[in-house]
């Protein structure tokens, strides 16, 4: 007599890809840098370098602790600012994964489009929240660096930058009376520097740039959703079109636990190098 019962069929899920093998580096134990900030460095630095690829599982807590000799919450802390980074996931039960292999870089010294053109370019996702965007009496640290007069009316757009909904970046920006028949309709995600080439037919070939580390201030941590004396990279800017003619200048204050500066250096052989300087500036 023939049975009616078939045999149940067996689900195999694939096993997740193992990340590969853990960084040679050791933590140098008599480093000032925090245990849980070394080893962060290193496995991001697998992670950008291509060598973890997304989707790979990363080495368990038990597996770090045990190579390293950390306890478990460095551990923790230290995949804590990669999830922040947005460069692994963690879910529960399952372990902690490899997010993206893109690093968030603004090359500071590049003239294309502040860093907005820069990370559309690299695919990421850049939206802002529009605090001002109006004609009006400019502050002198404006005027000074676009060399009108005092109290000269311009445009100032200041905004709140994310990447990958992560916020990022406070800046505001000023600009010379001209500009604001190009810049008066600025969408809040839009780029800055397209719309006064597409609008305004202002192109903007170079600049000056300084930076420096500051401290947050209650205001700057608010914005930024941080705590109040952790520390920012501030940077103040100056762009020119063509004729050598100041078109935009900003103040930008940035997280860097979430972006990189990035910043290339190169001299011709009988040239000096020219370094990026720092100028003294109060946060708001």
């Amino acid at each position: 007599m023939l049975s009616n019962t078939h045999p149940t069929p067996t689900l195999t899920v694939p096993s997740p890809l193992s990340a590969g093998a853990l960084p040679g580096a050791e933590i140098d134990r008599t480093s000032p840098v925090p245990f849980y900030f070394q080893l962060a460095e290193m496995l991001e630095q697998e992670i950008v370098s291509g060598r973890w690829q997304p989707g790979a599982r990363l080495p368990s807590e038990n597996d770090l602790c045990a190579r390293y000799a950390l306890s478990r919450s460095t551990v923790r802390q230290s995949l804590g600012r990669l999830e922040q980074e947005g460069l692994v996931t963690r879910e529960k039960g399952r372990g902690t994964f490899v997010a993206d292999s893109r690093p968030r870089t603004w090359m500071i010294q590049s003239t294309e489009g502040f860093f907005h053109d820069e990370f559309i370019r690299a695919g990421r996702s850049v939206t802002s929240r529009m605090l001002r965007l109006e004609q009006t009496e400019l502050p002198q640290w404006a005027c000074d660096a676009l060399t009108v007069a005092p109290g000269s009316t311009g445009v100032m757009v200041e905004r709140v930058r994310s990447v990958d909904g992560l916020v990022a970046l406070y800046v505001v920006n000023c600009l010379p009376a001209f500009t604001a028949p190009a810049v008066s309709g600025l969408d809040p995600d839009e780029s800055l520097y397209q719309r006064l080439a597409d609008d305004g037919g202002i192109m903007v070939v170079g600049g000056d740039r300084s930076l420096e580390a500051v401290d947050a201030g209650p205001k700057l941590a608010e914005l930024l959703e941080l705590d109040a004396g952790d520390p920012l990279a501030y940077i103040e800017s100056v762009t020119w079109d063509e004729d050598r003619r100041p078109v935009d200048c900003y103040r930008a204050w940035l997280r860097t636990d979430r972006m990189r500066l990035e910043i290339k250096v190169s001299a011709q052989p009988g040239t000096d190098v020219q370094l990026p300087y720092a100028t003294t500036a109060a946060p708001p």
